[in-house]
């Protein structure tokens, strides 16, 4: 008989946590971090199922002690009694045995921990769809992780990196007892310096400000990449922000990013993924590091170290040459398009 808590065990790619990070508005690293500490950034166990943990004290409170007397093991005011790993599933089963409802709602499940609870501020109707959802791949663990951010709106902690705040709403009052947001801080610390993407993918920019974010922004505005946000820029910024009736302060804040992401604003977008794809994507020069140089390394068929150098360079113009586009080594919107499936 198959088991059915059996499932597609592939691991998350990373155009996958891209497309959850700009949902948020938050960091790629951010999403990894909380990965990390909840299930040591795997979704799934060795031998195909998800990840759980059973929490006796919700199986206690949600069928109201009612077996508590006969089965301790599983059904307790206080938590505890954990086995960990795959021992986990023998406690859901003798649980599943007396109230499936409420055991499936007594775990903890996939990447993200999210426990059944939590089903329908995660975006499902009920939890049979949810653990469904868990089981059959780390897209859907992902996903509810999304909608769990989401509507409980922890996304401006995530986005601010308030950890102590986030742990606060995503794992309890009592975080600090198991120091979760001091482990998520070090885990972002850890993938930042690693090369995760930037803090904040869309920064407020002004005059004066510099870097990879006003690369992105004049890729936005079909003007000169030059990094430099100086007056020809928000000459730019003003133009655009009244031609969408924003509010023309030159700044660049959360509304013009939205506004300027939309397919139809970006000068010359057209009706397709890949080039919706592109717009996300900041633009890459020699000298940057990280999971995105990584992940242009990998397209290019390159050793992917997460170092923009040389070699990464002269790749990119090599690929500019193949597709007549303008070959200065910059990985702009052009050059994403043409890379991305």
């Amino acid at each position: 008989m198959a088991d059915e808590f059996k499932g597609n065990s592939a691991p998350l790619s990373a155009a996958d946590y891209e497309a959850a990070a700009k949902k948020i508005g938050c960091s790629v690293a951010a999403i990894r971090a909380v990965s990390q500490v909840e299930s040591a950034g795997g979704g799934f166990l060795a031998d195909g199922r998800p990840k759980i943990l059973f929490e006796r004290h919700i199986f206690h409170k949600l069928t109201k002690g009612n077996y508590t007397a006969a089965h301790s093991d599983i059904s307790w005011p206080k938590r505890g009694g954990y086995v960990g790993g795959a021992g986990e599933y023998p406690r859901l089963r003798q649980a599943i045995a007396l109230d499936r409802k409420a055991a499936l709602q007594s775990a903890s499940w996939g990447r993200f921990q999210i426990m059944g609870f939590n089903y329908a501020s995660s975006g499902y109707a009920d939890v049979e769809a949810f653990v469904k959802a868990m089981v059959d791949g780390e897209a859907g663990q992902l996903d509810a992780f999304v909608g769990f951010i989401r509507k409980n709106r922890l996304d401006d902690e995530l986005i601010r990196l308030d950890w102590a705040g986030f742990a606060r709403g995503y794992n309890g009052p009592d975080y600090a007892a198991n120091d979760y947001h001091n482990k998520m801080r070090r885990a972002y610390e850890s993938f930042m310096a690693g090369g995760a993407r930037t803090a904040n993918p869309t920064p407020v920019l002004k005059l004066g400000d510099n870097g990879q974010p006003v690369l992105h922004l004049q890729q936005l505005l079909g003007l000169p990449m030059d990094g430099d946000f100086g007056p020809a820029t928000k000459a730019k910024v003003v133009a655009f922000q009244k031609g969408k009736g924003l509010y023309a302060d030159g700044i660049v804040g959360a509304q013009t990013w939205l506004a300027l992401q939309a397919p139809s604003s970006a000068p010359s977008a057209a009706a397709s993924p890949s080039v919706d794809a592109a717009l996300s994507r900041q633009p890459l020069r020699f000298g940057d590091k990280g999971e995105d140089v990584a992940f242009l390394q990998k397209l290019l068929k390159l050793p992917a170290d997460g170092a923009f150098g040389s070699m990464t360079a002269q790749a990119v113009m090599d690929f500019q040459k193949s597709k007549a586009l303008k070959a200065d080594g910059v990985v702009g919107a052009a050059t994403w398009a043409a890379l991305l499936p």
